[in-house]
């Protein structure tokens, strides 16, 4: 005499995850109808997925009907549902183990960024920081800074491996995951000529030499640095500001760095309503570390304000 099946007597270990999946939610929703909302497919295809979960561990676990109240778990079907939320507890514990190892994460995060990193209004990097070392505090940090066409060389190189960096254009072999835009306005010292004058014709405006990035500018706002004939080059923003300080030149400048400059009336915004343009600004990393623990890292621990 053959021995009686017993519930869960099954192999669970060759069983699809996602068959009890389905089992679990007809049995949170009440039923085949009210879970193809959860579930996000038709009844009938519900059924055919608990038939072969009953086939695989050669049980009947539910009576069936086309409404809620009819339905009704059998003996075995209660033994497994109590089983799957113990799996689910035990796979929470999985997750905190996952993360407990995450947070001994070794060796070194090599973050490269914009020199004016601080400034951003939508980037609380110090934050940021915190939340790194908090969840992987044996992790070595390494910090530097560089314009926009060295922040992605630096990457490209495999001297940094991942940054924030404004989205010009997008390399071979970089990902980018788009965080933020920001304003860029032209501004002038209120020293200059162009801040004294009763008006400033864009004839005169365009006559005065510009401080522009010695990288090349954004397609989008490339047709507004030529139309300044006379430029001189800085590869920081803060050396571009700081010529644009001196009186001698005008140039383009993101509205958060030049913000406190303009209310202590350093600064002049020219002609906002013509000269400006929008930016991207993007994380940006090796395509092959996209998935790499310490970059997934710092990309989850971004504090990015609205």
């Amino acid at each position: 005499m053959s021995k009686p099946k017993t519930a869960l007597s099954g192999r669970l270990a060759d069983m699809d995850l996602r068959l009890l999946r389905v089992f679990r939610e007809v049995v949170r929703a009440g039923g085949l109808a009210p879970a193809e909302v959860a579930l996000n497919i038709s009844r009938s295809t519900i059924s055919v997925h608990l038939s072969d979960l009953e086939a695989r561990l050669g049980m009947q676990l539910c009576l069936r009907s086309r409404g809620r109240a009819d339905f009704k778990l059998t003996p075995e079907g209660e033994a497994l549902f109590q089983a799957i939320n113990e799996l689910d507890g035990h796979l929470e514990a999985f997750k905190s183990q996952v993360n407990a190892i995450q947070s001994q994460l070794t060796g070194s995060l090599r973050i490269v960024l914009p020199d004016d990193v601080l400034e951003i209004p939508q980037l609380d990097l110090p934050a940021t920081i915190a939340g790194i070392r908090q969840r992987a505090p044996q992790l070595q940090l390494d910090v530097q800074l560089a314009a926009p066409q060295e922040l992605e060389l630096e990457i490209l190189a495999g001297r940094a491996d991942v940054g924030i960096n404004p989205l010009h254009s997008r390399r071979p072999g970089l990902d980018y995951q788009p965080l933020f835009h920001h304003q860029t306005l032209l501004y002038c010292a209120r020293s200059h000529i162009c801040a004294s004058a009763a008006e400033v014709s864009e004839e005169l405006l365009t006559e005065q030499e510009l401080a522009a990035p010695s990288h090349a500018v954004l397609s989008g706002a490339a047709h507004l640095y030529r139309l300044f004939p006379h430029k001189s080059t800085a590869n920081h923003m803060a050396a571009r500001l700081a010529m644009i300080l001196s009186g001698r030149f005008v140039g383009f400048l993101p509205e958060y760095l030049a913000e406190q400059h303009v209310q202590s009336g350093d600064l002049v915004a020219l002609h906002p309503e013509r000269f400006r343009y929008r930016i991207q600004n993007a994380a940006t990393f090796k395509r092959s570390a996209a998935e790499h623990p310490a970059v997934r890292l710092f990309l989850e621990s971004l504090v990015i304000e609205s």
